[in-house]
């Protein structure tokens, strides 16, 4: 696997298994082995240990002393907080976006919903969050605050392992009314309600999320009464 001389190798391992665990390609309570690891990224143990070091950390992984490291099972008060925190930045967002009119940047962020429409025509969920992820960032971009999306991007990682399951899960028709609704509020200038229609769309994974641990319980963390926490 080749990586960006730029970076180091610690950060090139961080980076790849942080996508993946992320994009559930490693899937919760799943074994990860140095080792293998360092075989499948072409480095040494050591930038693999300071990768999972920094995603234990973050609660990605768990460094189990028998089953040694796995992917960290999906948190509810992770994930709440993640949504917390995503919900307070994004509707401040919105609201800047409606007071700022840049029609390429609308035209844009149009374009991306278009082809998440066109991602549910083709069954291509990965194909959905990309232009999801896209369509986000650009209204950073319209509110004048695009280093607002990497804290997003940052504090909601537990959150996107959810919204992958959500997608997976189906109902995407309704996340795309969502984005066609709140790019007219913006276009229009009404702030207020764009920031209803965010919050409310920004909710509708936490709503499936009872639904969602349900059907995918092998990935979430349960209790001593075995229920999801």
């Amino acid at each position: 696997m080749t990586r960006d001389i730029k970076i180091s190798a610690a950060e090139h391992c961080y980076r790849t298994l942080s996508r993946k665990i992320i994009g559930l390609e490693l899937k919760p309570n799943e074994p990860i082995g140095e080792h293998a690891l360092a075989g499948l990224l072409g480095v040494s143990r050591t930038p693999v240990r300071e990768a999972l070091s920094r995603l234990s950390a973050e609660g990605l992984v768990d460094l189990r002393s028998r089953a040694g490291v796995v992917v960290a099972p999906i948190r509810m008060d992770a994930v709440r907080t993640a949504q917390f925190v995503r919900e307070q930045l994004e509707l401040a967002v919105v609201a800047e976006a409606a007071e700022r009119p840049n029609r390429r940047v609308l035209l844009g962020i149009r374009q991306a919903i278009e082809e998440q429409e066109l991602a549910i025509l083709e069954d291509n969920p990965d194909l959905f969050f990309e232009c999801d992820e896209r369509m986000h960032a650009l209204y950073c971009s319209l509110a004048g605050r695009d280093g607002v999306w990497a804290f997003i991007s940052d504090a909601k990682k537990h959150m996107d392992r959810v919204r992958r399951l959500s997608i997976q899960a189906g109902q995407l028709d309704q996340l795309v009314e969502d984005h066609w609704r709140v790019l007219k509020a913006v276009s229009e200038g009404d702030a207020s309600q764009a920031q209803e229609i965010m919050r409310l769309h920004l909710r509708r994974a936490m709503v499936d999320l009872g639904e969602l641990a349900q059907r995918f319980s092998s990935y979430f963390a349960l209790d001593a009464a075995g229920d999801a926490r």
